[in-house]
């Protein structure tokens, strides 16, 4: 019978902040999740800031330190650890 263990990797895949404002994070995410499409502005670890436009609602696999902002159009946005 397959084990139904969850792992601590698994476990840390899925915890997650909800973004609502600009969002500061002290780890990296794994990705984000969009549950409406809209825009999401992030910056990297570098400080380089962009803003994706028109992401599709689903996952984006996203190593940022930082979500939200002016230009934050999307909504039920989970950064994922």
């Amino acid at each position: 019978m397959p084990s139904t263990k969850v792992t601590d990797q698994a476990r840390s895949a899925i915890s997650a902040q909800t973004v609502t404002t600009t969002t500061t994070f002290t780890n990296f995410t794994r990705a984000i999740y969009v549950g409406n499409s809209g825009d999401i502005p992030v910056t990297f670890e570098d400080g380089t800031s962009v803003t994706i436009k028109n992401a599709a609602a689903g996952y984006h696999p996203l190593q940022v330190i930082a979500v939200g902002g002016t230009g934050l159009t999307a909504t039920n946005v989970l950064a994922l650890f």
